[in-house]
């Protein structure tokens, strides 16, 4: 017997819905007022490290690819200068059960110029430690180009920090006579993990067989509900599946349900 799969959506009901991610730390650098809560160090003490730039400031230095406000390190003002430069983020509470993705922008000089050859890493360490240099990175390049007119973005994954509490160093050294070094849009996201019957609902696959709507991977379904569009209900069966050979071809909505769950689907009459 042939099955034609439907066209599938999300699922959309309620707590039934796909884990939803999102944003527990975010720093774009904007406003002077967030300033203040990162830690900086200037671990050479050549009395020059990391300098927060507000959207106010962000005009005069019209660099980057950033847009506002953003943090940047110099290896060369004037003179060379060989960076140890720390910027410390304050205290993020990483929840458990999820996964964890810390993302952030960077940026150098204009790459026609050739000066953007910045060494910098990234690390987290538990709330309150202190930063000592020998500590393990999750992340470590050597800029390959300045991303002057589009700034590069990193993404990692932390998952292995949840549930604890941390802060994230970025740390610009091992460079000397470039430029400067920018960050931008630091961005911490979770993703819950699904329960095993969350699981089971995004895998339940609805598909026609010889215009019934039926339902695999979704057990004890004692009831099926159609509706058009508009939320306007076209069909409801006690049984566990439906015949649509009534209805006009289209896009609508089915709802399975059994005693404790539903699981909902948009699908295409053709």
């Amino acid at each position: 017997m042939i099955k034609n799969l439907f066209l599938l959506g999300s699922i959309l009901v309620g707590s039934f819905a796909t884990a939803q991610t999102t944003t527990i730390f975010e720093e774009t650098f904007a406003t002077p007022e967030t300033h203040g809560l990162w830690a900086i160090d200037d671990r050479d003490g050549d009395n020059d490290t990391w300098e927060l730039v507000s959207d106010e400031d962000s005009g005069e230095a019209e660099v980057l690819s950033f847009e506002g406000g953003f943090a940047w390190s110099w290896s060369w003002f004037y003179a060379p200068m060989t960076p140890d430069n720390t910027l410390t983020s304050p205290v993020i509470s990483l929840p458990d059960n999820g996964t964890l993705d810390l993302s952030f922008k960077v940026a150098a000089a204009d790459d026609e110029e050739g000066f953007f050859e910045e060494h910098y890493a990234v690390y987290v360490i538990p709330a309150g430690a202190e930063f000592t240099g020998n500590e393990t990175p999750v992340f470590e390049e050597t800029l390959d180009a300045g991303y002057a007119t589009e700034a590069k973005v990193i993404n990692l994954d932390i998952t292995e920090y949840a549930g604890q509490e941390v802060q994230i160093v970025f740390r610009h050294y091992d460079c000397e006579d470039i430029l400067f070094i920018g960050i931008d849009d630091v961005k911490v996201e979770f993703t819950p993990s699904l329960s095993t019957a969350e699981l089971n609902k995004e895998k339940a696959v609805v598909y026609q067989d010889q215009k019934i709507i039926k339902i695999q991977g979704f057990e004890n379904v004692n009831e099926v509900r159609v509706f058009d569009l508009t939320g306007k209900k076209v069909s409801q069966v006690k049984a566990e599946s439906v015949n649509i050979s009534a209805l006009p071809k289209g896009v609508y909505i089915v709802n399975f349900y059994n005693e404790k769950e539903v699981v909902s689907r948009k699908v295409t009459i053709k």
